[in-house]
């Protein structure tokens, strides 16, 4: 698999830069090291300069606009993948709290039949009534803080009823965020591409007693292949929650 390396920027000014002055050299040594030609070979040296400066802004805005890339096409992909699953997910997005972030809502196991006999849209169900709930919140990104997507494990999408048992043999919501959390990583580790070439493993941490997990998207690059696995990498979580539920 392709990585794409941080250092390539590097390396191809190194290069340039190296060949142009041996270029700038031999022609000095032609010529001769007149006062004349030596000033040639300074104009010329300043103006290999510049194109190297300008080569390296290239080079970052590429990266910068391969971001934009990124979080166009996983919102793209994002909105399709909830439409495909409006009888399980709930298609009005929410943004919620200081941070702003965009919440996604996913039936209850109670409700998780409504997938087949499709009743009615998962966003024509009410959040809660009174202390039954109908929805949990199944994801939420950031893009500008902790560049993270982050699934929401919540004990109703385990549990039919309020005060019911989680599916053995697990005792703790905890438990269920380790397991998802080893099956994603030998599912997906490898099928990103990573800007460095050293980080080929996916960040996950567990947070708030099990009920979130946190996967970085910071170190992956920015392409849209890459948001295309990571809709696939959502699609998987929720066919984990559904096979366990």
């Amino acid at each position: 698999m392709k990585h794409y390396d941080d250092n390539l920027e590097k390396y191809l000014t190194a290069i340039f830069g190296v060949i142009g002055t041996l270029a700038i050299l031999g022609n000095l040594f032609l010529k001769g090291w007149t006062n004349e030609n030596i000033l040639d070979g300074l104009k010329d040296l300043a103006g290999l300069l510049v194109t190297v400066v300008v080569f390296i802004i290239a080079m970052r805005t590429m990266k910068n606009l391969n971001y934009s890339n990124f979080r166009r096409a996983f919102e793209k992909y994002l909105q399709e993948w909830v439409e495909l699953n409006k009888y399980l997910i709930d298609d009005e997005k929410e943004k919620k709290g200081i941070e702003n972030k965009e919440f996604y809502y996913m039936l209850t196991k109670a409700h998780h039949n409504n997938v087949v006999l499709q009743d009615k849209k998962a966003n024509e169900f009410k959040r809660n009534e009174g202390s039954i709930y109908h929805k949990g919140v199944f994801l939420y990104t950031d893009y500008n803080e902790t560049e993270e997507i982050t699934i929401g494990l919540n004990r109703a999408f385990f549990i039919a009823k309020r005060g019911g048992k989680l599916p053995n043999p697990f005792g703790e919501i905890v438990d269920i965020a380790n397991e998802f959390k080893n099956r994603i990583i030998e599912h997906f580790e490898g099928k990103f591409e990573y800007i460095n070439k050293s980080d080929i493993g996916i960040p996950i941490k567990i947070k708030d007693n099990g009920t979130r997990l946190h996967i970085s998207i910071k170190k992956i690059a920015n392409t849209k292949e890459n948001a295309k696995i990571a809709i696939d990498m959502i699609e998987y979580i929720k066919t984990l929650i559904i096979a366990l539920a």
